[in-house]
């Protein structure tokens, strides 16, 4: 029986992976040089530390992360601003259902705890969370385990008793290697049989997440 969900925030809650994709390929303008698919796609699930590093490798030594990322993060909060959080389908209905069943769900991204609060906030749905796990906070990113493991620990729970939900390759490995019960509702990457066999279900949204909920 699942016990407590662990959720994923950018891609998976949020359509937020493809603004944050043009963010960087705006920062990238906006500083004088080019982010291609390759380097954004390796960025996904990168805490700021390991995405620091991955565009230093891509760009040299000399790359000024902070800079560009303050200017990806100024061009996506402006467009929130604007437009609203880009909410996922089903979001709200699953969370709901949790709280009905009283099944504590707990946010597992490597986004800072700074963004993550304020996307949650803007979202209305900070207050169904009971814990979080962010980005930095956990020894080592996706795909390694960590940032599950220390989610289930804060909902008092075993990671085999929590189910996951990611949208990401690098998420659904971390999840599988946690122990958890991996769940992936795909957004710019659909699994190929490797992934598929990693998964204990895929499904094209969160609308058919609570009907999964008996199911493990």
């Amino acid at each position: 029986m699942v016990k407590g969900v662990l959720f994923d925030m950018d891609g998976l809650m949020f359509d937020t992976e493809r603004l944050d994709m043009e963010a960087w390929r705006h920062a990238g303008r906006t500083l004088g040089f080019a982010v291609d698919e390759n380097v954004l796609l390796a960025l996904r699930g990168s805490s700021g530390p390991a995405a620091r590093e991955k565009l230093r490798q891509a760009f040299g030594p000399e790359f000024d992360y902070d800079e560009t990322r303050r200017a990806r993060l100024e061009y996506s909060d402006a467009w929130i601003e604007a437009n609203g959080m880009p909410v996922k389908p089903g979001l709200y209905t699953l969370l709901e259902e949790l709280k009905k069943r009283r099944i504590p769900a707990a946010l597992a991204t490597s986004t800072s705890r700074e963004t993550a609060m304020r996307y949650l906030r803007t979202a209305q749905v900070d207050g169904f969370f009971k814990a979080a796990v962010c980005g930095g906070e956990v020894a080592h990113t996706k795909p390694a385990p960590d940032v599950f493991c220390a989610a289930a620990r804060l909902l008092g729970l075993d990671p085999a008793e929590c189910m996951v939900l990611e949208d990401s390759p690098n998420g659904i490995r971390a999840a599988h290697a946690a122990g958890c019960i991996p769940v992936m509702v795909p957004d710019l990457t659909r699994p190929d049989e490797t992934l598929r066999a990693l998964c204990a279900a895929v499904v094209p949204t969160l609308e058919q997440v609570p009907a999964l909920l008996d199911r493990f």
